[in-house]
């Protein structure tokens, strides 16, 4: 039944990846910009977009980032070119790889189960969390399957390959500084491999030698200082809290409110409240994440019907408690973990992501147990039926959401516009004057390199700084990019105008150089021609390419 079942499902679950994947989710945001630039830079120079050769964690405009992701997309961009589907297909394809990994995880521990890997597999294809997660360049793709694969090599004895595997976790995403030594652990204790680590020790170098290099950032480098911009330990409203309650008039007991009412004592309740919210049912069940770009909204992370199954899966679990039951267990517990130490962690289904499997699995198990009982009462097709139209038809009410209405209501969110207003500019370039683009919407100058596609060679010897202040003038603030491209903003309308010379192109913003509902398409301003226009997904103006009117 293998044989023919699990291919389809795998099929199933490519269709709901790879379908109109460049433009649902409508456009590329900001941080798949920057893995398709840097995964471009790196394939064509060896070098990350800032000049780093073969860095081990990337120093990005805005932030610092873990680089596996960027290296495992350049063979994409390197082949099809920077473009919304080169970036986007190796996170759809491991996605699809995820499927197929769960069934090899779920057949591993329970091999006495006989459809658990299918129902495993077929659970996790039609997930909503982890289809929403497929279509973009999201890093917790590519470190689920890394866990998934270290664990199911772990447990078939295939410790150096697993340990392998487990060190890349680091290199993917940041839950995993915490999480992936801790399953680890927890693998080892469970399953006590035989493992001599005086005579085996040889079996440990590669997976040494990947790590030392990440160890050092998260320790030292520019990991840790992440961490630390994130961390609910760094989170300044916890100590106005705690400040606020002991200056209330009405405290007598200083000594009291010091030992009740202090940073420690509100950290604590700020993790427990992102470890329990990980959990709650309106999260993973009813709305999911409610960040519109982690979540379609009005669908749960899992589809409803899913619930049921894994309240009976638990059971099971815990019924059973068998080493993998407590593997299943463990895992459910310290997923939560890295994401409640986080400030805004307690419903963040990017860095909750590592909890899908167990939730998968446990819901599998749940399933292998109705189907159990279903066949010796004789009633497994007709319950086999009636539940499945009942999962298919909750799958397709988050299908038509996600395909027919998510598009349009989270464009913003996906900051559509810039692909189609840098595509348009490319056609002028070079400019014969200079070149203004308003930086105050969205940071542009990575999407400017990206959508006009500006080789990296050339973005490196013209980058110098985007600090906004650095470029100050009576008509413009910003920073230079180059020779003769600025990105920042006019002062004024007034000053816009004055600004330009013949030759000049000024990419001004509707809302912030163009005030109120003032279309300059149809009425320009005195002075100004407008070269090109991008409308939202509305049909109302969003950006206008404008020079100087010739007299």
């Amino acid at each position: 039944m293998t044989k023919f079942i699990l291919p389809l499902i795998l099929v199933l679950a490519a269709f709901f990846r790879l379908y109109n994947l460049s433009h649902l989710p409508i456009s590329l945001f900001g941080d798949e910009v920057d893995v398709g630039y840097h995964a471009w830079s790196l394939i064509t120079t060896g070098r990350d977009y800032m000049g780093n050769l073969l860095p081990s964690y990337i120093k990005s405009l805005s932030e610092s980032r873990a680089p596996f992701l960027m290296y495992v997309t350049t063979p994409f961009v390197g082949l099809l070119g920077p473009s919304a589907f080169s970036v986007r297909l190796p996170t759809a394809m491991l996605g699809v790889l995820g499927v197929y990994l769960i069934f090899l995880l779920a057949k591993k521990l329970f091999p006495d189960k006989k459809y658990l890997g299918l129902l495993s597999a077929f659970i996790l294809g039609l997930t909503p969390w982890h289809i929403h997660y497929s279509r973009a360049a999201f890093e917790s793709v590519l470190l689920l399957d890394l866990i998934m694969l270290g664990a199911y090599l772990f447990l078939s004895e295939k410790i150096t390959l697993a340990l392998v595997f487990f060190s890349l976790t680091l290199y993917t995403y940041s839950t995993a500084n915490i999480f992936s030594p801790l399953l680890l652990l927890g693998l080892y204790l469970l399953f006590s491999p035989k493992l001599n680590i005086k005579k085996d020790y040889l079996k440990f170098i590669p997976a040494l030698i990947i790590v030392i290099p990440i160890a050092y950032q998260i320790i030292f480098g520019q990991a840790a200082g992440r961490f630390k911009n994130i961390s609910i330990f760094s989170d300044q409203k916890l100590v106005d809290s705690v400040v606020i309650q002991r200056t209330d008039p009405w405290v007598k007991n200083q000594l009291a409110d010091r030992v009740f009412t202090n940073k420690y004592e509100a950290i604590f309740r700020e993790f427990l409240k992102n470890y329990t919210n990980a959990f709650n049912k309106d999260f993973l069940f009813v709305n999911g994440d409610p960040y519109f770009r982690h979540s379609v909204g009005r669908v749960g992370e899992f589809l409803w019907p899913i619930l049921p199954l894994f309240l009976l899966g638990l059971a099971v679990l815990i019924r059973t408690l068998g080493r993998s039951e407590k593997l299943l267990l463990l895992w459910l517990f310290l997923a939560p973990f890295p994401s409640a130490l986080t400030q805004g962690g307690s419903t963040h289904a990017t860095r909750l992501f590592i909890l899908i499997p167990p939730i998968c699995l446990i819901s599998a198990l749940g399933a292998n147990m109705v189907i159990k009982v279903m066949k010796k009462l004789k009633l497994k097709n007709i319950a086999f039926a009636l539940y499945g139209l009942i999962v298919l038809y909750s799958f397709a009410v988050y299908w038509n959401r996600y395909s027919a209405h998510y598009a349009y209501e989270s464009a913003k969110f996906w900051h559509y516009g810039f692909e189609d207003i840098f595509t348009k500019l490319q056609t002028h370039l070079p400019v014969k004057g200079k070149l203004y683009i308003n930086n105050s919407y969205e940071p542009s100058l990575i999407r400017f390199a990206f959508f006009t596609k500006l080789p990296p060679t050339q973005f490196q010897k013209m980058f110098v700084t985007d600090n906004p202040g650095s470029y100050k003038s009576d008509l413009f603030n910003g920073f230079r990019f180059g020779e003769n491209i600025y990105f920042g903003q006019a002062r004024d309308l007034a000053s816009l105008i004055k600004l330009l010379s013949p030759g000049d192109i000024y990419m001004a913003v509707q809302g912030k150089d163009v005030p109120g509902d003032w279309d300059w398409s149809a009425t320009p301003p005195e002075g100004l021609r407008v070269l090109e226009e991008t409308n939202d997904i509305f049909g109302k103006p969003l950006f206008y390419l404008v020079t100087k009117r010739d007299i």
